[in-house]
């Protein structure tokens, strides 16, 4: 018993963890990436060595697979958590830590690090005008994930939540299910710019905002179709291979629509390889979580 209740807790906090790194990276890295013009600063001399070009699909992919990073954050930080959550300013302890040990006094030579200014030939102009993104975002994590931490009961069962509790929860597991979802995109993407044969600009397409919302709306759509087929799923109402037939089918024609309403239109056979990924990730997340979503008791 003792066993199982650690791994809900662990699994918890890791959601927490990976949904504010998520989120929040991709917010400031759009963000800065626009203001700083990050596609023409990859290109100046020695950083063209040292970074892959903006149009590169390894950097479209990187946004993507952030949830990754935040799971190993997680497993970072799991034996910290509760001198954060006691401590008054256990957000700014947080913070320190990551800027020490994750950003000025790395092991290798990274950027903005000590050691990047001692061994790389990096200029120092390129080590500065990467900090504000950094020390932004990872100041809006460490707030974010200590609030967060600090507003789940200590030593409760889940199933003694109140429903208010239970609902959130349950949002919040959606909202990481969705971002897992991101990863289904890039994949299909990355499939149609290398197996199909389509030349697309990937620079553009990182800097152009309605390129950019196309996948935040199918994003959104995910969230609300998760929280609204989930309880008839759980009761055994729908079986889980019609849930992967209605996400592929919406994943796929929200694409569609989107590129005929703001962008150009897009082949049937694009958006149904790209819409494919995100719909078997989804499904799996939910086969995997099923445990968990029936302890909270929505149904």
């Amino acid at each position: 018993m003792l066993k199982t209740e650690t791994t809900r807790k662990l699994f918890l906090f890791a959601w927490k963890v990976i949904v504010t790194h998520t989120v929040s990276y991709f917010i400031f890295g759009l963000v800065m990436s626009y203001f700083f013009d990050y596609g023409k600063l990859f290109q100046q001399e020695i950083v063209r060595d040292y970074m892959r070009p903006i149009d590169s699909s390894y950097v479209l992919a990187g946004p993507f697979l952030q949830p990754i990073r935040g799971l190993l954050f997680a497993f970072g930080i799991w034996p910290l958590r509760n001198f954060i959550i006691e401590k008054k300013y256990g957000w700014l302890i947080l913070w320190n830590v990551i800027i020490m040990f994750g950003i000025l006094s790395t092991p290798a030579a990274a950027p903005c690090s000590v050691e990047g200014l001692l061994y790389s030939k990096l200029p120092i102009w390129y080590h500065l005008i990467g900090l504000p993104e950094i020390l932004l975002q990872t100041l809006t994590f460490s707030l974010v994930l200590t609030w967060w931490m600090r507003r789940k009961p200590k030593d409760v069962e889940v199933k003694e939540y109140n429903r208010k509790r239970r609902l959130f929860t349950f949002i919040s597991i959606t909202i990481m299910i969705a971002c897992f979802g991101y990863i289904g995109y890039a994949i299909g993407a990355i499939l149609i710019t290398v197996i199909a044969g389509v030349k697309v600009n990937l620079k553009e397409v990182s800097f152009n905002i309605k390129s950019q919302m196309m996948f935040i709306v199918a994003f959104l759509i995910n969230v609300f179709l998760i929280l609204s087929i989930t309880k008839y799923w759980l009761m055994g109402k729908m079986k889980i291979s019609l849930i992967f037939i209605i996400f592929w089918f919406v994943d796929s024609l929200v694409l569609l629509v989107y590129q005929v309403i703001f962008l150009s239109p897009m082949p049937l056979h694009f958006a149904l390889l790209i819409g494919v990924f995100p719909a078997i990730i989804i499904t799996v997340s939910l086969h995997l979580n099923r445990k968990n979503l029936i302890e909270l008791d929505i149904i």
